[in-house]
């Protein structure tokens, strides 16, 4: 970027018009490279050439002519736009004043959004002394060493990173340019700085039909004009980080690496901890979106259910769901997502900021040009005729037209070799299937040669992410696997390199190498062609799909080195050898010697426990299913069936899935009644757990009356004291608090006969306890708050019982740091001295109270989100949107407005009905006197507390419901 370089901005009139050529004409005689739309603008869309300019120019003159400013009220007036987009830029920024422009009255009168203009140091140009002016404008404002550093163009930290999604690319990219037009003018839009915008543009269209081309290729295009306004870029594909099954891949992988990119030294860290994937998708929303940063999320369908499922395209995933809706609020550059299927999660910024857009088939004309662009060679009727038989099917059109340009020198009378009308056009990828048929027959009709390309191509089958060197060197450089890898052993690189160049050419397999050695990194395939090869070997050579396998499990079991206390990162090749396992037939041994010894490093669950990874573990247990989550596979034995099928409704369970646990949950109980009573008590006691989330109160009961009775059976100590606190809880959330008291007073006397150095009930069962003991408490401070009559006796009584009840958390949180066995066990305790803390500073305990209340709260909220247990989460929110609703300031209700929102979003999805009537009754009982009142009014959430409590059985908010409603009369 040359130091003597200006763009000139100007109020399109005449009189700004001939100012700006005047000016022009006089910078050029001083040597300066001067920018004035009139005379420079070449051939092509003059908004995308201003955009491009103004970045590129050291200098920005913006010309202050009689009513130049009038206009830059409206938000999409290109002076302002120019301006704001120098500002952003960090231009060299000088406003220049005809000599009759009165500035105090343009200082007046201007819109709010140019006052920042008046900041800058102003030159001002006479008509008489034009000459002698302009050369003053060149010495005092825009002389060369005033230029900005060439670092200044944009943030000195950018960074770029698509190798992901680059390398599916096309060479030209045919009958998507509305698209790509939609993408380069939300992008436009971003820079620009408009406020109704797209934040997230959204393109969906089933296998093949180009979605990441059409991302890819507009990528590579701002690539190639470096990045024009953007800050940082980042793309990710699902596809190629693995499906695990589709049913349980997780954003796990994701979030660390784009928040290890986008984040600093805290944001790095953050993301290697073991914090739940919602709080990280909040975290990267908030440090993507605060910057204009290009975030692309390819191929996104791995974490959506099926449009078979019943909630079809939802998003299983918190992390997406928190990363993309927060994105959708706020963002201040664009994220580009494509999927296959809709996404209801952002239904409600569908007409604003997160559009969906619907990839249609390649008309008819882009077909034909695509195929011609192929070599393919016929008449105007014959390419029409093909287009239409395949449906403008993208990745058809890219393999038949290769097809036929490789194998019949482009002509299209051999089409008819590829017989499309059996194909079934329903099925995904029918017509692609049916062109790789013909194809691997012209392979097969080659001999040597067209084997090898083929053995390469039936390899990539074997994986559900880009295969990478070390595993295809296990695969091609071992012992031969009949019917799979005999082509491929002996053969030199160079004959190999002859193949995999072969496969790249036909648009078969990309190959990456590493930069500079050029040696080997992987390979990988549109996900169609691997599901092609994937289902052919698999039915046609089953031998060789399960030998293959097994090598690549040992390969990755004997190269894996993950040590005592691995990341998720670390632990990535184990998932992988656990599902390469499973496919050779290994379950028992995969879930033996690599989940349960190596994963969850046996009876520590290190890896749920320690890392938060849910999603990675149910990835892993979702291997041993036949058919989820109801049917494991017969080769594990029967005692682990039970416990994989409680491992899996657990993980669903922690990832906010709640109504997908029940079955699993409830089978893994059936399955071991009679066999082993413990894990019978085991599997009832969760499932009356998830009951409770889910607002089933009288199931919950009966449940873990149930466990009370099997765990008698089994004789262990610990299960007979655990479930009787379990059912003491479901009974203290049904109402009956009396009979939940005394059920905990016996749990806890085993306890204290169990582990004597241990005499008080701690870690979950001593959370649920001190939640009852608390209960009388909480009931009074609400009372106080709504009814300033209560009683002195009532605030003193119940302060007391919150003095005992700190008292014995805090003994039970100083356990729980000394044992260091989760995370879990220190948020609820944490929790439990913030409530109690809290309620005394309402009850009228001194300020110290709250202070006490904020340390513990803060402490509680942040453990919660590290564990990743979705259905304890709400629990701390509502208790920190209370504390925060104490400030008189806006400000605290807005807090408290948002961790009510984050617990709503998190109760709905669950359902966690019971959550969802407290958050009804926080909701009126915090805000009914702030307005706007938020969300509804506090008359229909009193209301749909009402319903769900009636519904649910939920009987313990029984008295809280009617203190509320009463009061509720004088609001």
């Amino acid at each position: 970027m040359s130091a003597k370089t200006v763009f000139i901005s100007y109020r399109r009139d005449s009189t700004g018009r001939a100012f700006a050529r005047s000016l022009k004409q006089e910078l050029t005689h001083h040597g300066y490279d001067a920018f004035f739309d009139v005379d420079s603008i070449d051939a092509g869309k003059w908004a995308e050439q201003i955009r491009k300019q103004v970045p590129e120019r050291s200098h920005f003159l913006l010309l202050l002519t009689p009513g130049a400013l009038d206009r830059c009220v409206d938000q999409d007036d290109w002076v302002r736009r120019e301006f704001e987009l120098a500002v952003d830029s960090k231009r060299n920024i000088v406003p220049v004043r005809e000599e009759s422009v009165d500035l105090a009255e343009l200082r007046e009168n201007c819109a709010e959004s140019m006052k920042g203009l008046f900041s800058y140091q102003i030159a001002t140009i006479q008509s008489a002394g034009f000459e002698r002016d302009v050369e003053t404008l060149i010495e005092r404002y825009i002389a060369p060493h005033m230029a900005p550093a060439p670092s200044q163009l944009r943030s000195s930290e950018f960074l770029a990173d698509i190798s992901r999604i680059i390398k599916y690319a096309p060479a030209e990219l045919i009958g998507r340019e509305a698209e790509t037009e939609l993408l380069t003018d939300a992008w436009d839009r971003a820079i620009f700085g408009e406020s109704k915008r797209p934040r997230i543009l959204t393109f969906v269209a089933l296998g093949g039909e180009g979605k990441t081309s059409v991302a890819a290729s507009w990528a590579a295009e701002l690539a190639d004009q470096d990045w024009p306004g953007c800050d940082s870029v980042f793309a990710w594909s699902f596809y190629s980080q693995g499906t695990r099954e589709q049913l349980a891949a997780s954003s796990d992988l994701f979030l660390k690496e784009a928040l290890t990119f986008f984040g600093d030294e805290e944001d790095k860290q953050f993301a290697a901890s073991s914090a739940g994937a919602f709080e990280k998708g909040q975290r990267l929303a908030g440090v993507v979106g605060q910057r204009r940063c290009l975030l692309i999320l390819d191929g996104l369908e791995p974490l959506q259910y099926a449009p078979t499922a019943p909630t079809p395209g939802e998003l299983k995933d918190q992390g997406l769901a928190a990363l993309l809706k927060g994105l959708a609020a706020n963002n201040h550059g664009l994220c580009v997502v494509t999927t296959r299927y809709s996404i209801p999660d952002l239904r409600g910024y569908r007409r604003t900021t997160a559009p969906e857009i619907e990839l249609t088939r390649l008309s008819k004309d882009g077909g034909v040009s695509l195929l011609r662009t192929l070599s393919v060679h016929g008449t105007q009727e014959e390419f029409e005729q093909l287009v239409d038989d395949v449906q403008g099917h993208a990745l058809t059109l890219n393999l038949i037209g290769t097809y036929l340009r490789d194998a019949h020198a482009g002509d299209i009378r051999k089409r008819d070799l590829v017989r499309l009308d059996e194909a079934d056009t329903e099925e995904q990828g029918g017509h692609a299937f049916r062109v790789m048929d013909a194809y691997v027959k012209s392979f097969e009709s080659e001999g040597e040669k067209g084997e090898r390309a083929l053995a390469i191509l039936r390899l990539l089958g074997l994986f559900d992410r880009p295969a990478t060197a070390d595993c295809l060197e296990a695969l091609w450089k071992g012992e031969a696997i009949p019917g799979l890898t005999v082509p491929l052993i002996g053969i030199s690189e160079a004959q190999r390199n002859i193949s995999l160049k072969r496969l790249e050419d036909a648009k078969l397999l990309t190959v990456n190498r590493e930069e500079g050695s050029g040696e080997l990194v992987a390979l990988d395939a549109h996900p169609l062609l691997r599901e092609y090869f994937a289902q052919r070997v698999r039915q046609q050579q089953p031998e060789a799909w399960r030998a293959a396998h097994r090598r690549l499990y040992e390969h990755l079991c004997a190269t894996t080195k993950e040590g005592d206390e691995p990341t998720l990162e670390d632990l990535q090749p184990l998932y992988q050898a656990v599902a390469h396992g499973c496919q050779a037939g290994m379950q028992q041994e995969a879930c033996d010697d690599v989940y349960f010894a190596r994963i969850l490093q046996q009876n520590k669950h290190y890896s749920w426990k320690k890392l938060g990874a849910s999603g990675a573990d149910l990835g892993a247990v979702a291997c041993f299913f036949d058919q989820p989550w109801s049917r494991l596979s017969p080769s594990l034995k029967e005692a682990d069936q039970a416990i994989v099928m409680n491992q899996a409704a657990l993980y669903l369970r922690a990832l906010g899935r709640l109504t997908e646990a029940l079955e699993p949950m409830r089978l893994s109980g059936d399955m071991d009644v009679g066999k082993d009573w413990k894990g019978a008590a085991i599997s009832y006691s969760n499932l009356s757990e998830l009951e409770v989330n889910l607002g089933e109160a009288v199931a919950a009961v009966g449940d873990a009356e149930q466990s009370v009775t099997y765990a008698d059976r089994s004789g262990d100590a610990f299960q007979r004291m655990v479930n009787r606190a379990r059912l003491a809880d479901a009974l203290h959330q049904s109402g009956s608090r009396a009979e939940a008291e005394a059920r905990f007073r016996d749990a806890e006397r085993m306890q204290a006969e169990h582990q004597r150095g241990y005499p008080l009930l701690y870690s979950q069962q001593g959370f649920v306890y001190c939640d009852l003991l608390l209960a009388e408490a909480e009931l009074t401070a609400w009372r106080s708050i709504l009814q300033p009559e209560t009683r002195d006796s009532e605030l003193e009584t119940a302060a007391a019982s919150c003095r005992a009840i700190s008292g014995r958390a805090a003994q039970t949180l100083k356990w729980a740091e000394q044992a260091a066995a989760d995370t879990l066990s220190p948020a609820l305790d944490h929790l439990t001295l913030g409530r109690a803390a809290l309620y005394s500073s309402i009850l009228g305990s001194p300020n110290s109270q709250l202070h006490t209340a904020i340390s513990h709260i803060t402490s509680a909220v942040d453990g919660l989100h590290r564990t990743g247990q979705q259905q304890q989460l709400p629990l701390g929110l509502l208790t920190r949107a209370w504390l925060r609703s104490l400030a008189s300031a806006r400000t605290g209700f807005e807090s408290a407005q948002s961790d009510l929102d984050e617990a709503w979003e998190i109760a709905e999805r669950g359902p966690m009905r019971l959550h969802m009537a407290d958050i009804h009754l926080y909701r009126a009982r915090l805000f009914h006197g702030v307005k706007p009142y938020p969300w509804t009014n506090p008359h229909e959430d009193l209301a749909a507390a009402r319903r769900l409590i009636e519904q649910c059985g939920y009987w313990r908010r029984k008295e809280e419901l009617e203190d509320a409603e009463a009061a509720a009369k004088n609001w």
